[in-house]
């Protein structure tokens, strides 16, 4: 019954954001959502479950990546320098990510369901880390931010905090805890569908910023003050290497 809900909720997040023509407003996003539900339809088949449900979990993460890319450049769109920084943060991120998830397997003697586990609990880690970061500087900055960004944020970020305890208490707990796991994860991804569903039901672009807000302006003082420490290290490493 939850995966079948799962399978309902993103046929109709996706049929919806179709019809509210959302899917070139939101593209990251709405990539990321069909590529689950071709997984939640394939798994249906019990011999592709088994055998392919990690390699699946994977590749879903890594392009929940793309959810990340996607609020930050609509959240800090009015200020391109600092959107400009989570861009690069995040597509490196996601390079280095990617990169691992596809040596690791080859260069990691005796990869286990064990290590498989940590490894997609360090990767949620990293995208926890993103959203925290995110949350900060909307915070502290006072951001407004529209439904459709604090739907795709909330939503995913429960996912992230669920999927992350789970996994926590599975890694301890190991095989006994695999039947509830698997009842937790699916389900909690359908409440973060719930949200989606309610929040991306219609188009509502994020307000237009304060401009009083001074976050653009504290980028590009954090950017003078690390380029003169970058220069004064690297006048005193030539001082030092002539001496």
């Amino acid at each position: 019954m939850i995966w079948c809900l799962g399978i309902f909720l993103e046929s109709l997040l996706l049929a919806r954001g179709f019809r509210a023509r959302l899917l070139t407003k939101f593209p990251f996003f709405y990539a990321y959502s069909a590529s689950v539900l071709l997984v939640a339809l394939l798994m249906i088949v019990t011999t592709f479950y088994d055998k392919w449900y990690w390699h699946t979990q994977f590749l879903t993460l890594i392009i929940g990546y793309g959810i990340l890319l996607e609020i930050l450049n609509h959240v800090l769109s009015p200020y391109p320098g600092a959107e400009k920084f989570a861009r690069t943060a995040g597509l490196v991120a996601f390079g280095l990510i990617f990169s691992f998830a596809l040596v690791a397997p080859l260069v990691i003697p005796h990869w286990s369901a064990g290590t498989t586990i940590e490894f997609e609990r360090d990767l949620r880690s990293v995208q926890a880390i993103f959203i925290c970061g995110l949350l900060a500087v909307v915070s502290y900055y006072g951001i407004p931010i529209g439904k459709n960004m604090k739907g795709m944020t909330v939503g995913y970020g429960l996912y992230i905090v669920t999927s992350l305890i789970s996994l926590a208490v599975r890694s301890y707990a190991g095989t006994p805890f695999d039947e509830i796991w698997k009842t937790i994860q699916p389900l909690s991804f359908d409440v973060s569908l719930v949200v989606w569903v309610i929040a991306l039901w219609s188009y509502c672009p994020n307000p237009v910023p304060d401009p009083t807000i001074r976050l653009e302006e504290d980028y590009e003082a954090l950017v003078s003050r690390t380029r003169s420490t970058i220069d004064a290290i690297r006048t005193y490493i030539g001082k030092a290497a002539r001496a």
